[in-house]
């Protein structure tokens, strides 16, 4: 890549903010973002570092590098603001994006939102390959057409509140690729209730994955099925925090999901607990209980303890009806 403009013979001049569209325009890259900060570093030092304008034939200005800058000098009711102006002769849509870019990446980390913003407005400008081969490095992005896809849909498909979820890093990638198979109003339904409940990326998957399976499975929609009293209860209980309540969610969808797994793993844990394992003694079935082989664990300081732990495990009568649990009653 070549040097896109030499900007430091544009000399900073004072412009009225009036006069600027403060718009998110085709170089805008922010999302999400809190301008409090530096509201306070301009109130403290000024405004250190001049945006970049550009100013086209009939005199309009737009922003090119600076955006949260010109909102938060114009949120301080500052008249004026020194900027480096740039012809739109001189400058073509791409350098002006590349401008933005590089401006950005030095000062800060771009959020999964704002590199989606990005990845859009290069779409138009630049080829595929190139996107791919180097930007999407650029933006700590894996250089493949299925992820630069992705991006491109969360940029095109996503409303307001799953972008904010996303940028916030309260949402995975992997939730988000999820929501974008479901309709908005099931979108909205989910993170609705990943507002009130902690869910962390894995558990935001299954979350997502049983909801999806009972939407087929009971011939309900995902918004019916999150109105239901017993998952409105869940969230609305005060007794419990935000983690307590996920869980809480997890296990009801879980069950609903694969109520014969349930029922196995109770009847198998029923059995357990009255064998009275010593302590620091645990059995281990294999997952969904589809293997035939069990593990035992057993923990001990030495072989004495071990010996001990050992002869109670002999003794317990229970021990003969650990097995397989599917088709036993309880």
């Amino acid at each position: 890549m070549t040097n896109i403009l030499n900007i430091a013979d544009t000399i900073p001049q004072p412009v009225a903010l009036k006069d600027i569209d403060d718009s998110p325009g085709p170089c805008c890259m922010s999302f999400g973002f809190n301008l409090t900060p530096l509201i306070q570093s301009i109130e403290n030092v000024d405004l250190i570092n001049p945006p970049i304008l550009r100013k086209d034939n009939q005199g309009n200005i737009t922003i090119i590098a600076g955006y949260r800058r010109i909102k938060a000098m114009k949120s301080l009711k500052r008249g004026r603001a020194a900027c480096r102006i740039l012809s739109g002769r001189d400058i073509s849509p791409l350098k002006c994006l590349q401008l933005n870019l590089y401006d950005n990446l030095s000062i800060r980390t771009l959020n999964q939102v704002e590199k989606a913003m990005i990845l859009t407005r290069l779409s138009s400008l630049v080829s595929r390959d190139e996107t791919m081969a180097y930007y999407m490095p650029l933006l700590g992005l894996p250089s493949n057409e299925e992820t630069l896809l992705f991006f491109l849909r969360v940029e095109r498909d996503l409303g307001k509140t799953e972008k904010e979820f996303l940028a916030q890093g309260r949402l995975s990638l992997q939730a988000t690729k999820m929501l974008l198979e479901v309709d908005e109003a099931s979108r909205s339904a989910i993170l609705g209730f990943l507002s009130d409940i902690k869910l962390n990326t894995n558990q935001q998957t299954q979350y997502i994955d049983y909801l999806i399976d009972l939407a087929h499975i009971e011939c309900k929609s995902i918004p019916q099925i999150l109105g239901e009293k017993v998952l409105t209860g869940i969230c609305s209980d005060t007794y419990m925090n935000g983690p307590q309540k996920g869980r809480a969610i997890l296990r009801n969808l879980r069950a609903r999901r694969n109520p014969s797994l349930v029922s196995a793993e109770k009847r198998f844990n029923k059995t357990l607990s009255g064998l009275n394992l010593p302590v620091g003694v645990q059995v281990n079935a294999p997952p969904y209980f589809e293997g035939t082989d069990y593990r035992l664990e057993v923990l001990f300081k030495e072989g004495k303890d071990l010996r001990k732990k050992l002869q109670v495990l002999y003794q317990s009568e229970g021990l003969s009806n650990l097995g397989n649990p599917w088709g036993k009653k309880s």
